[in-house]
C-alpha cells in the first residue's frame, strides 16, 4: 500500500467551500505464509492458499487438470506469474487447484499439472475474490526449508 503523506485519514477543504472529500486507508489485502521442504511443494502450498482464500477456507477435489509452465528471470517473478497463472485460470475458466505436481529446475521455470476442479460456490462456499498479487513485502526463500511470503490484492 502507498502512504499518503500526512497519514491517512484527512480532509481536503478548500477554504469558503461547503464540499468535502475524505481519503481513507482500506485494507484489502491477504497474505500467505508457506514453509515447505523444498520449493516445488512451496509453490504448491500457495496454490492451495489460493483456492482457500477463493472458497473461505475449502480445497475443490481433483476432477479437472491443466499443464502449465512459466519462466522468469528470478525467483520472485516466479512466484507472481505462477500466481498470476492461477487468478487468470480462475478469471477465464473458474478453476481452482487442489494439488499439483510441479517441478522447478535451476534456471526459473515451472512446469508440471495443477489439479482441480471448476469452481461452484454451492459447492464450494465464497470467501474473498483475488484481484491481483503484489511484489510488496514479498519473499522467495529455496532453502531447505523453502519459505514463501506474498501479499495478494482483493
Amino acid at each position: 500500500m502507498v502512504q499518503i503523506h500526512p497519514p491517512l485519514p484527512f480532509l481536503l477543504r478548500k477554504p469558503f467551500e461547503s464540499k468535502l472529500r475524505k481519503i481513507v486507508e482500506h485494507t484489502a489485502d491477504a497474505g500467505i505464509e508457506v514453509e515447505a521442504d523444498s520449493l516445488a511443494e512451496a509453490f504448491e502450498e500457495v496454490g492451495k492458499a489460493f483456492t482457500e482464500i477463493v472458497t473461505g477456507g475449502k480445497l475443490t477435489e481433483s476432477n479437472n487438470s491443466h499443464p502449465i509452465k512459466i519462466s522468469a528471470n528470478n525467483l520472485d517473478s516466479l512466484l507472481v506469474k505462477f500466481i498470476s497463472d492461477l487468478i487468470f485460470l480462475f478469471d477465464t475458466e473458474n478453476f481452482l487447484v487442489s494439488s499439483a505436481q510441479i517441478g522447478i529446475d535451476s534456471g526459473f521455470v515451472l512446469k508440471g499439472t495443477l489439479f482441480g476442479d471448476t469452481y461452484n460456490q454451492t459447492v464450494h462456499g465464497y470467501g474473498v475474490e483475488v484481484k491481483a498479487v503484489s511484489y510488496h513485502l514479498l519473499e522467495v526463500f529455496s532453502g531447505p526449508p523453502s519459505r514463501i511470503k506474498v501479499i495478494l490484492d482483493l
